[in-house]
């Protein structure tokens, strides 16, 4: 009887695709929706159920034009016995070209490749902590930290086997470091790929063992390690070392040495990005009359010309006297905010001065000031 589903839909293909479209659609559909990747996920064990449904029919061509035709492929080939995959778990034939692609599915699903010779498994990262002061984050600098890692052993070049020779292929896995794991779902059996235990995934087994590492393959040791920092790193920014990490114990490359920047503030400026931010305190009599003040720089000072009549909040810019861009040759920018200060307290004979002052100057002085008069007047 025809099908009311539609299987080009079901694997995200077009009518006129071809077979090796349709083939790919389904390998990554399988993989996604594998039961044993969603334990107890009756939602995805029925979209694995549909996926394979539908390249039982659209993987094998003769199946594919007689459902392009009659919207169902023979009744004869479809699943039987309550096996959605036939008597014999997967069918096999042209609909998956074998039991070796899906294979290669599963596989990968779980981590490896049937062809792989070992499993090489990265050594573990080395974390740590690096406390640098304002000037050394800004101008850069050489730090040498003690660091203890794993590294191979040299006598067994991280064999774990004595002489580095004393080795023999695994019985269980044949060298591959993998084996294949039957396991029993809703569907039936499923072939998966697991790591051998036999030989630790590594594919040999140690006939004698290292007498210096007693088999490990590595040993700790505490060695300095010179880390130059980049003029304009920042707080809370990561260096990678790569390859200063632990030692693989699985045939794998060295972990990387990962370290964190910690960088103390400066007492003044504040750093905001590549820029250094100041609030500047200014006496009004400086503003008023104008002046030099003294500011910080990242590497020392600098006597800042106030000009008259600065007015509160003014934002001077300095070019080119802030962090060094990272990796790059420019700079950011010094950015001073004048916050001009009043006093808290004056005496009769500067009461007397501002008074006189006071009277000299007039009102269209304060152009703010007369602007709120004359809207106040109006009210």
């Amino acid at each position: 009887m025809p099908s009311n589903k539609d299987y080009y839909k079901i694997l995200g293909v077009d009518k006129g695709a071809s077979q090796e479209e349709i083939k790919s659609a389904y390998r990554k559909l399988a993989k996604q929706y594998h039961p044993d990747l969603h334990p107890n996920d009756e939602e995805c064990a029925k979209k694995f159920k549909e996926v394979n449904e539908a390249y039982e029919t659209l993987g094998d061509s003769n199946k594919r034009a007689s459902y392009d035709q009659y919207g169902s492929a023979n009744p004869n080939d479809f699943f039987g016995g309550g096996n959605p995959f036939g008597q014999g778990g997967f069918s096999g034939g042209a609909s998956f070209g074998g039991f070796e692609d899906l294979f290669d599915v599963f596989s990968s699903a779980f981590g490896g490749g049937r062809r792989q010779s070992g499993v090489q498994v990265p050594g573990e990262d080395i974390n740590l902590s690096l406390n640098l002061t304002f000037k050394e984050a800004v101008f850069g600098c050489e730090k040498i930290v003690k660091i203890t890692r794993l590294e191979k052993c040299e006598h067994c070049s991280g064999t774990g086997a004595k002489n580095g020779t004393e080795l023999s292929t695994c019985p269980d896995c044949h060298g591959s470091g993998q084996v294949r794991i039957v396991q029993n779902s809703i569907f039936g059996q499923v072939q998966s790929v697991g790591p051998c235990k036999t030989c630790n995934a590594t594919g040999r087994i140690i006939k004698e063992k290292c007498s210096y590492c007693m088999g490990r393959g590595n040993e700790k040791k505490t060695q300095d390690i010179k880390i130059n920092i980049p003029a304009g790193i920042d707080n809370n920014q990561v260096i990678t070392m790569r390859g200063k990490g632990n030692a693989s114990t699985k045939n794998g490359p060295n972990g990387d040495l990962i370290i964190n920047i910690n960088v103390a503030p400066h007492p003044i400026l504040v750093r905001d990005g590549f820029n250094l931010l100041l609030d500047l305190p200014v006496p009004f009599t400086t503003a008023y009359l104008g002046g030099k003040v003294t500011i910080p720089l990242a590497d020392g000072t600098f006597d800042l010309d106030i000009p008259a009549l600065t007015q509160p909040n003014t934002l001077m810019r300095l070019k080119n006297k802030g962090v060094k861009v990272l990796q790059r040759d420019s700079y950011g920018d010094l950015l001073v905010t004048i916050r001009v200060e009043m006093p808290k307290e004056a005496s009769r004979k500067d009461k007397e001065i501002m008074e006189q002052l006071s009277n000299n100057l007039s009102t269209s002085s304060f152009k703010k000031t007369k602007a709120y008069q004359d809207k106040l007047s109006k009210l």
